[in-house]
């Protein structure tokens, strides 16, 4: 039934409405706002079975979904937006080439000097060649004096207690994870505190005035203020470091890639992210970072064009759409660039993300695509925790 012929049975019912009565007019409205309603109902039926990839580049992304405004007898035509931006790293010979950035990071680790104190803030935390974790600043670094056990896991393997996600992203705090405990550290006063913490703890993430703590047999939220302790739904190494409680969670292969926050979640969408269309291969990276409702982390992939490469993502964790992808080709070796975890994300940095490759620290401006050196790690470097940017 077109508008004009509603609008004339209308005119008929008012004919016999009462004088003055608005009936008519309501009737009027009612039947405009039924037939939007029916129009917005057919437009989300279409939505809901058409694919779209949703792509953008902005550090605080829009809204995926955007008001269509419907014109009567005029059909609404979708727009599919491009592809992720992809960027490619140069082969590992040529990254001494890239340029320098201008970060609050030392350059060069090796020529830092051993001091016994220094002013300004802590920009890192780092484990050298013989064992003793140093509190980084630009002026030197000073031997954090603090008695750890290596962090062993359930199987009896010993590694570092100093983690990726140590240090508090003010700098200000450093956690530990122990067997049975956890040692907090406050770096502004040197003062030390053990939270009890049942199990082989591996895994420290900050959450504002908590830690997340994670083992393979359970997860924990610890409260640094009351020291209480609360054992989460959830196990095993899957969170995502930053102050929202955020996890992704990769069932195995072939099965869907999810970011979960509470009791929400969302596919995270890993479909298209390399020339040749192929997805991440093997387990994603150890370690996610999030950053102004972003999350970057890393896998790694084969690409027909690069061949074996490393790949970094930034997806948003309200969507799971990915918005920027970096290949990090292996260049000519059989060998992964960085291992089987891929080029592991070290954190945030201004615009960008920093990610570990080899022995030296990149920066990706996910703006812009271009890449910078932001750091060289000598051999004797074997761990590290970064002062998020």
């Amino acid at each position: 039934m077109t508008d004009q012929r509603l609008r004339e049975l209308f005119n008929d019912l008012a004919e016999t409405l009462p004088e003055g009565a608005s009936r008519a007019g309501e009737l009027w409205r009612q039947g405009t706002r039924s037939r939007t309603r029916r129009r917005w109902t057919v437009v989300a039926a279409a939505a809901t079975v058409t694919a779209f990839v949703v792509v953008g580049i902005a550090v605080f992304p829009e809204p995926v979904e955007r008001g269509i405004t419907v014109y009567p007898g005029v059909a609404p035509t979708p727009t599919i937006p491009p592809t992720p931006a992809m960027d490619i790293a140069p082969q590992p010979s040529g990254e001494a080439a890239l340029p320098t950035a201008a970060t609050a990071l030392p350059e060069r680790w090796a020529d830092i000097p051993v001091v016994t104190a220094v002013s300004g803030p802590v920009l890192a935390l780092a484990e050298f060649g013989d064992g003793q974790i140093y509190v980084m600043k630009s002026g030197g670094r000073i031997p954090l004096k603090v008695k750890l056990d290596d962090s062993v896991d359930a199987d009896g393997n010993g590694g570092t207690p100093l983690k990726p996600n140590s240090l508090a992203p003010d700098g200000t705090m450093a956690a530990f994870p122990q067997k049975d405990e956890v040692v907090v550290v406050d770096l502004v006063i040197g003062e030390t505190r053990r939270y009890p913490v049942p199990g082989f703890n591996e895994v420290v993430l900050w959450r504002g005035e908590q830690l997340l703590v994670e083992q393979g047999e359970a997860n924990y939220l610890l409260d640094l203020a009351t020291g209480k302790v609360r054992r989460q739904p959830y196990k095993g190494f899957t969170g995502v470091a930053g102050y929202r409680d955020l996890r992704i969670v990769s069932p195995g292969k072939g099965g869907r890639t999810v970011i979960q926050e509470g009791r929400s979640e969302v596919e995270l969408d890993l479909q298209d992210i390399t020339h040749g269309g192929g997805r991440p291969a093997g387990i994603l990276g150890d370690q996610a970072w999030q950053r102004d409702g972003l999350v970057a982390l890393s896998a790694f992939a084969q690409d027909d064009q690069a061949g074996g490469a490393d790949v970094v993502v930034v997806a948003d964790a309200a969507t799971g759409r990915v918005v920027r992808t970096l290949l990090l080709p292996w260049g000519h070796s059989a060998d992964t660039r960085c291992g089987k975890g891929g080029c592991p994300v070290r954190g945030w940095i201004s615009q960008g993300v920093i990610i570990e490759s080899e022995d030296r620290l990149l920066g990706w401006n996910i703006n812009t695509g271009a890449l910078s050196r932001v750091a060289e790690l000598p051999e004797g470097v074997t761990a590290y925790s970064l002062r998020s940017g």
